[in-house]
């Protein structure tokens, strides 16, 4: 009986020495993070405007809204922004009311239709003729500019060999500083790639907008990326 016991446990040790044998990896290697950045000038930008109209019934309130509207549509058409870059982004109807000093509450004054559109433009040279255009042909609401990059994954790919580069000029100095050669690349996984989101730069209607310096500045995209090399 005491022998049976004994075989069997000397099984068992074998196999958990097995096993752990099995896990170990015999690769010596290096693992390093890179980054890269691209820095560009935003090529598109878009216009927020509209038209907010207030009348005693929502009816009047709406017809008069939609007949601004449409001189405001009219007024992109003739600045040449095609249709496919102007798109409804708000629209709303709603009860006003004034608030009374004496009585302390609130009173119904009328109704108030607004209509926001979001107008592309794609040559930026033009943005202060656009908004003078739609301020001229009645928008009362001019909300501001978003600039943003028309291309993105495009740029974004240039920074990817950036970070790619910087990785690898990161690993053979570590391997130069251990007096061992770089190896071929194991692993590559991008940790994240950032594309700055549309920067609102505020203007006013109530200005001649061609006299208002504009400037898009510019925006950084960035990636960066873990790499692991083997070290022969």
């Amino acid at each position: 009986m005491g022998r049976i016991i004994a075989t069997s446990l000397a099984v068992i040790l074998l196999t958990v020495s097995f096993t752990a044998r099995a896990d170990e990896d015999p690769k010596r290697m290096v693992i390093v993070d890179g980054s890269g950045t691209v820095s560009t000038a935003p090529d598109i930008a878009d216009i927020i405007t509209g038209v907010t109209n207030r009348a005693d019934t929502a009816r009047e309130a709406l017809d008069a809204n939609n007949a601004a509207m449409e001189r405001l549509i009219k007024a992109l058409s003739k600045a040449d922004i095609d249709k496919r870059d102007i798109r409804t982004s708000g629209f709303k109807v709603s009860p006003h009311y004034e608030y009374i000093k004496t009585t302390r509450q609130r009173r119904l004054a009328g109704y108030q239709a607004t209509n926001q559109v979001t107008v592309t433009v794609r040559d930026l040279k033009r943005i202060g003729r656009v908004i003078d255009d739609v301020v001229t042909a009645g928008s009362n609401q001019v909300r501001g500019i978003q600039f943003r990059v028309s291309e993105p994954d495009r740029l974004l790919d240039q920074a990817r060999k950036k970070a790619f580069a910087d990785a690898k000029r990161r690993a053979e100095l570590y391997a130069d500083a251990a007096d061992v050669d770089l190896g071929k690349v194991l692993h590559i996984q991008e940790r994240g790639a950032r594309v700055p989101q549309p920067r609102m730069l505020a203007t006013s209607a109530m200005k001649e907008a061609r006299d208002v310096p504009v400037s898009p500045g510019t925006q950084e995209l960035s990636v960066n990326v873990s790499v692991r090399f083997e070290l022969d």
